[in-house]
């Protein structure tokens, strides 16, 4: 074992996605490759930490943007979430250490979580026939990627098949909400009353080290656990954008979209269209359909950061919130497309039919 991987190793026993092997024992066999699970008890990977050995946060502290400043980069990540008249950053420096928020925004329950190991940050509606559901960390990982469990029924969830795979929730699939991943000063352009998740956990981590050393870098190719399925097409590391509608899975690779970047496309059946924005390492989605019209966009080069689209059928100006600023639909709100980032091993291998957006 060279000393890069024996140090990511170690590290990964004390923060998040693995750092250990061998079949799965954190949790009782009745829960864990029985019979109810969809996944053979050989795929699923004990990570290390073990069940809670990396403690998910619960309505963790927020504060201020201003104060955000004083523990955040410009180009620090986030992911981002809206919903009523509140919005909320949850900065990847606290989901190195944690992967799972249980938190309340707009008045509505939600579940982040972000697998460093997979670069995968998803939000879902925790409401689960009729109950809200607290989630945790396994310790486990199939195809290198967050496994959760949640405290009622101790079932089993694999973060990026968004589906319970042992336990009495097994075949539930949870509702995908709408997220933004960006550095922390483009989420501050769009929402600048937003609040940030504090550094002040109750936890003594050091949110400023990432754990994983070359992890995360394009041209690293390494994995730390066994892949089920490797797809070439693009490097394994690169995010992509993913998108589900239906049976129609479709990515789009950050390198293939150049610097700013609007794509009008229709995915399963549904109109959409993908904003890029190189410099804020952000890529999100709306639908093109706006009261029974259905709209192309272009990117408007002109304006400040953050760019705007402009709609080719009215010439309305739209923010990258979806929110029309200027023009004949001044006031109209585009519908966010539930999508999210990760890299492309493992988009690939959850999504093995997916569609590859070309230019």
């Amino acid at each position: 074992m060279g000393r890069r991987t024996l140090a990511i190793t170690l590290a990964l026993g004390a923060a998040a996605c693995g750092g250990g092997g061998g079949a799965i024992d954190s949790f009782a066999p009745s829960t864990n490759g029985g019979s109810d699970c969809l996944v053979p008890s050989s795929q699923l990977v004990n990570g290390g930490p073990g069940r809670d050995g990396i403690p998910a946060l619960n309505n963790p502290k927020t504060v201020s943007a201003a104060s955000g400043d004083g523990f955040l980069s410009p180009d620090s990540l986030v992911l981002g979430v809206s919903f009523g008249d509140e919005a909320r950053a949850y900065p990847h420096n606290v989901f190195w250490w944690h992967e799972i928020i249980n938190d309340v925004v707009g008045g509505r329950p939600i579940v982040l979580s972000y697998c460093p190991l997979t670069g995968s940050g998803m939000v879902y509606d925790p409401v689960i026939e009729g109950q809200t559901l607290n989630f945790g960390v396994s310790g486990l990982l199939f195809d290198n990627n967050l496994v959760l469990f949640d405290r009622a029924s101790e079932s089993l969830w694999s973060q990026m098949r968004v589906e319970g795979i042992c336990g009495r929730f097994t075949r539930t699939v949870p509702t995908l909400l709408p997220l933004v991943q960006s550095t922390w000063a483009a989420w501050k352009a769009l929402h600048p009353a937003t609040s940030v998740v504090s550094f002040s956990t109750g936890f003594s981590r050091n949110y400023n080290q990432y754990p994983y050393g070359n992890y995360d870098q394009l041209n690293d190719t390494s994995l730390l656990f066994p892949q089920s399925f490797v797809d070439p097409r693009r490097p394994a590391k690169e995010l992509v954008l993913g998108l589900r509608e239906g049976a129609t899975a479709k990515a789009y690779a950050y390198g293939s979209l150049g610097d700013r970047t609007a794509v009008n496309d229709v995915v399963g059946g549904r109109a959409v269209v993908v904003a890029f924005d190189a410099e804020a390492e952000m890529a999100l989605a709306f639908s093109r359909d706006v009261a029974g019209t259905r709209l192309s966009f272009d990117v408007v080069e002109d304006r400040a950061f953050p760019f705007h689209l402009r709609d080719a059928e009215t010439g309305s100006l739209w923010d990258l919130t979806g929110t029309a600023v200027s023009g004949p639909r001044t006031g109209a709100r585009l519908e966010p497309v539930a999508t999210y980032s990760a890299m492309w091993f493992a988009w690939a291998a959850f999504n093995r039919s997916t569609e590859l957006f070309s230019r």
